[in-house]
């Protein structure tokens, strides 16, 4: 599940159980339950994010079982940290545009694959400007990906 999602399914959970404080209602109350995920009595909405992280991991590559068994590490081991993983290798769920774009009907890639795959249609249909190589003229599949009719490549393919 998403962490958007997450969060608005715990603001759902603390409105239906009256846990804002009245006076101040971005301070959360903690009930029972929210005491077991938190470890706090009270917390604020700006808290609540960094209060999840540890209980947030990202989306993991589907991997055959019996193959990776044997490379299985202990379960003594250190974690890796964030910063020595390679973020764009991470799997992130695709939009139902991009889906459709790719037509594959992948729904979850590494960012990098997704990137690649939109520059590899750029590359194909020549839809590199002449005049201006960091612009992109769209084609109709990049005008419903995208819905613009030209874009600055820059910006707008690091970010899908």
């Amino acid at each position: 599940m998403a962490r958007t999602e997450i969060v608005k399914q715990l603001w759902a959970y603390i409105r239906r159980n009256n846990l804002q404080d009245p006076n101040n209602k971005r301070k959360i109350i903690c009930n029972d339950e929210l005491r077991l995920v938190f470890e706090t009595d009270s917390t604020d909405m700006f808290k609540m994010n960094k209060l999840l992280a540890k209980h947030i991991r990202p989306l993991e590559a589907k991997k055959d079982s019996n193959r990776d068994s044997k490379k299985l590490k202990p379960v003594d081991s250190e974690p890796i940290s964030p910063a020595e993983t390679d973020v764009n290798q991470l799997p992130i769920i695709l939009s139902d545009a991009l889906v459709s774009f790719f037509g594959t009907g992948e729904k979850e890639m590494p960012s990098s694959e997704a990137v690649k795959r939109v520059w590899d249609h750029i590359k194909s249909n020549n839809l590199e400007d002449p005049a201006n190589p960091t612009m992109i003229l769209c084609d109709s599949k990049l005008k419903q990906l995208f819905g613009c009719e030209s874009l600055t490549a820059m910006n707008r393919l690091t970010g899908l």
